[in-house]
């Protein structure tokens, strides 16, 4: 399988909700070895990604692999400039009034620091406020419900988003099956 289908199966498996705009990012997790020049590819996709409002960071970059935050650049500004996720990115001392791109710049020094995905990174990920702080509250013990993520508030509407979440995703990994390219998709939407 050539490497632009095995990264296009990736983005369709893993970041159909946001590429088809109901999510404001995802992660995907590439092996080294399995994408011999990631960079080079991250930057061709990006051509056609960047008008669309879609974008790549790098959040970690290690020997073996490397995490990448897919994001709806304007879906994500919406989010974490809400007064609740500001008062949660300040606990975690990040600036407010700071750009998107600083905000993730250091969500990586967080992300090297703590060797792990800092507990803010949910905010990041579009999950409801209320369950990423009492996700943080409850150090991600005694929820309600675990699917995409750990739900501590409305079971109901977790499940409704789970549901689109997946139903998202296998529609994009269908016409991926059916040999239609991202790119093609995401001219469609």
């Amino acid at each position: 399988m050539d490497v632009n289908r095995r990264f296009e199966q990736l983005l369709a498996f893993h970041c159909a909700p946001t590429l088809a705009g109901i999510k404001s990012a995802n992660l995907i997790t590439c092996q080294k070895d399995k994408f011999a020049d990631l960079f080079s590819l991250l930057k061709e996709y990006e051509c056609c990604l960047n008008c669309k409002d879609i974008f790549f960071s790098v959040l970690s970059n290690t020997t073996r692999f490397v995490v990448i935050l897919v994001y709806r650049k304007t879906k994500l500004e919406k989010v974490l400039n809400q007064a609740e996720s500001q008062v949660i990115l300040k606990k975690f001392a990040y600036r407010q009034g700071d750009s998107i791109e600083s905000h993730l710049n250091y969500l990586k020094v967080r992300m090297a620091f703590t060797k792990t995905f800092p507990h803010e990174i949910g905010l990041f990920l579009g999950y409801p406020i209320e369950d990423v702080l009492g996700f943080i509250e409850n150090k991600g013990q005694k929820f309600k419900l675990c699917g995409y993520w750990k739900v501590y508030s409305d079971e109901t509407k977790a499940r409704k988003m789970f549901e689109s979440y997946t139903k998202c995703s296998n529609v994009f990994c269908k016409h991926l099956n059916e040999g239609i390219s991202i790119k093609k998709l995401l001219k469609a939407i």
